[in-house]
């Protein structure tokens, strides 16, 4: 009896010994600001399904730089990180016409879609303004306003928005940006798990 307690208390602490061993070998998450941690928090904005052959670009420096590329894609999807200009955790994820609806809206030059565009905000996002698009941030003693992680759809043709609600509903979809070039279906879904933006102060 005394020898298979024994064995149980040395197997018992062989496997805590194995299971310590694998934590300390866990690699630590990747530094904010690094490449690493920007495309690991893009790749948080959408499904697994989109993101494994999804491109990732980062933010320009200025507003006349080109983007740079953290990762090369294979499926047509880019993801962004986290936009430094919000003051939230805002990643997304954009299928190849609603990527040109966001070269479109960085151009300020009225989108041309060949087809539904189909973008993921997973994390949600902060807007200036729920009618101009191209408000940097709220007026003085205003707020940023919280989009819930969502679904953007954007259609070729505004009439197909019909009679949506243009006020933020938790419950169903409604119009971002309404009556204006960039109107924006919004369809909001359950957050997903995602690591924290780089400037947590801010």
């Amino acid at each position: 009896m005394r020898r298979t307690m024994a064995l149980m208390v040395v197997g018992g602490l062989a496997v805590l010994a194995a299971c310590a061993k694998q934590e300390q070998a866990a690699p630590p998450p990747p530094a904010p600001g690094t490449p690493e941690w920007k495309i690991q928090n893009a790749l948080s904005a959408a499904p697994e399904a989109v993101t494994l052959g999804a491109m990732v670009m980062d933010w320009p420096a200025s507003d006349t730089a080109q983007p740079p590329m953290l990762r090369e894609g294979t499926n047509g999807w880019t993801c962004v990180p986290d936009d430094p200009n919000t003051p939230g955790n805002d990643p997304g994820c954009a299928d190849e016409e609603m990527s040109r609806y966001w070269d479109a809206w960085m151009q300020r030059t009225p989108p041309r879609l060949g087809g539904m565009a189909v973008g993921y905000a997973l994390q949600g996002m902060q807007v200036a303004s729920l009618t101009d698009p191209f408000k940097t941030a709220p007026d003085s003693g205003q707020t940023w306003l919280e989009v819930p992680p969502s679904v953007m759809i954007v259609m070729p043709n505004p009439r197909a928005y019909g009679v949506l609600p243009t006020a933020p509903m938790a419950a169903g979809p409604w119009v971002l940006w309404a009556r204006t070039p960039f109107a924006a279906i919004v369809v909001p879904v359950a957050r997903q798990t995602q690591p924290q933006r780089a400037d947590s102060s801010r």
